[in-house]
């Protein structure tokens, strides 16, 4: 045997294969966690195990065999090793089966020799020697000591003892058995039978709360009791009381709990719908709400609800009244929907009309500005020439075109702090040929006035 601890080794016989790796390996313990996953590697070599069982038949058309494997639509699940265990133990005179394209039977000589190598094999898988060190047993998938067990585990029944290492009995792995709450096992469709003590009592500490729930263990837990865990073989398929007269069971907080469908009550259904408690309620059906676990916020459990559990023999009716109040509320929501986006358009289209009839009305917004070089008028007086140089300066410049319905547009130079702007009406000037009355301040200040 090969000192090495090898993780693959892979036997080839024409064109198939098979793991031989127990055959080389002493200690499998030490490589089994650095292996990918059993189950999907027996899924991988299944069709390489029928080519290389065929290559070692005579007679048979290795071509024919490989073209028929690759039309086959499923490949069959490889059994564990209980049940391999069981396959192999036929005897000599038992047939393996045809072939599916030639019919042909396999030999007994080529059944007994591939039989003899498989349980080579599980003899060696099952009869592996005890590891001599502690560590090895923490994940040893045949032994176990009671020291590497976890809080929720426990050894039933403890026996038969395998040897000592290091004065710690071993047991087989099959001995270990998960230990959960009451709630826990309800979750599971089982409750404990009558008189049962608990199986181990933990005493709650801080952080147990999180550990807990990662371990299997109810969520519902007092923080200030201790923890009663329970095993399998202190329990029973869980009975629930039926549904009478329409009436459903409830707890003594008015609601069910739906851990499975295994925790409902005979005679009920478990709605899980939307908006369906106002349905039963409105019909005047009896219903109560369906608990199906909890989540944890801040540091503390809150219960999940998720639909309603009912008698059968309202399911029919909830159930068309529930899609009729479906139809009425997605048409309300879609009316609703239409309405708002309308109003959106609405309101995007007015202000790009409104934007574009701006840029339309003041996109020279220098023609709108008075020129900066009308004389300031007097305090005192105003004479007849002024007014005249002044029309004649606005008149110079071009007019710029306002719709009918503008009123007012100013154009001047900044004004002086806290001053009050007077428009004296013989500083008037109207243009009779753009109907525009230009009024004036003494301080320069102009505006102009459109007459309608």
């Amino acid at each position: 045997a090969c000192k090495t601890s090898l993780r693959y080794v892979v036997a080839f016989a024409g064109f198939g294969a098979k793991d031989v790796t127990r055959r080389y390996c002493q200690k499998w313990y030490k490589i089994a966690s650095k292996r990918v996953d059993p189950v999907w590697w027996d899924r991988v070599l299944a069709p390489l195990k029928e080519l290389e069982l065929r290559a070692t038949e005579p007679g048979v058309d290795l071509k024919s065999c490989t073209n028929t494997l690759h039309h086959r639509s499923k490949v069959e699940d490889v059994e564990v090793y209980d049940n391999l265990s069981k396959k192999h133990a036929l005897s000599h005179g038992n047939t393996l089966g045809k072939c599916s394209d030639h019919g042909n039977l396999v030999s007994e000589s080529t059944i007994s020799r591939d039989s003899l190598e498989d349980m080579e094999l599980i003899t060696k898988a099952l009869t592996e020697s005890l590891p001599t060190n502690q560590q090895a047993y923490k994940n040893h998938s045949l032994y176990v000591i009671e020291r590497w067990l976890s809080k929720f585990q426990i050894l039933h029944p403890k026996g038969p003892v395998l040897g000592f290492v290091s004065g710690h009995p071993v047991y087989p792995r099959s001995c270990v058995q998960t230990l959960r709450t009451k709630e826990k096992w309800l979750r599971e469709g089982r409750q404990l039978k009558p008189g049962q003590p608990p199986a181990k009592v933990l005493k709650r500490s801080k952080g147990t709360s999180s550990r807990a729930s990662e371990d299997g263990i109810s969520d519902s837990i007092d923080v200030n009791e201790s923890i009663q865990l329970y095993g399998v073989w202190q329990t029973e398929p869980l009975c629930l009381p039926p549904a009478v007269n329409g009436m459903v069971p409830k707890n003594e907080r008015g609601q069910v709990d739906v851990w499975s469908e295994k925790c409902l009550p005979p005679g009920t259904v478990h709605l899980k719908f939307p908006r369906i408690f106002s349905i039963s309620k409105r019909l005047g059906i009896d219903s109560a709400p369906a608990m199906v676990g909890f989540e944890f916020k801040n540091g503390r459990s809150f219960p999940i609800f998720h639909g309603i559990v009912v008698c059968s023999e309202f399911k029919s009716s909830i159930m068309e009244a529930y899609r009729e109040e479906e139809e009425r509320r997605e048409a309300e929501e879609r009316k609703q929907n239409e309405v708002k986006a309308i109003s959106r358009w609405y309101q995007l289209l007015s202000s790009v009309l409104t934007r574009q009839r701006l840029d339309n009305s003041y996109a020279n917004d220098d023609s709108l500005q008075t020129s900066n070089h009308v004389p300031k008028r007097s305090n005192t007086s105003h004479s007849h020439h002024n007014v005249e140089i002044g029309a004649a300066d606005i008149d110079k410049e071009p007019k710029p075109k306002r719709p009918k319905n503008s009123k007012v547009e100013t154009t001047s130079s900044m004004p002086e702090k806290d001053h009050h702007h007077v428009f004296l009406k013989e500083d008037e000037i109207f243009d009779e040929e753009g109907c525009v009355k230009t009024k004036w301040c003494q301080c320069g200040f102009s505006i102009q006035v459109e007459e309608m």
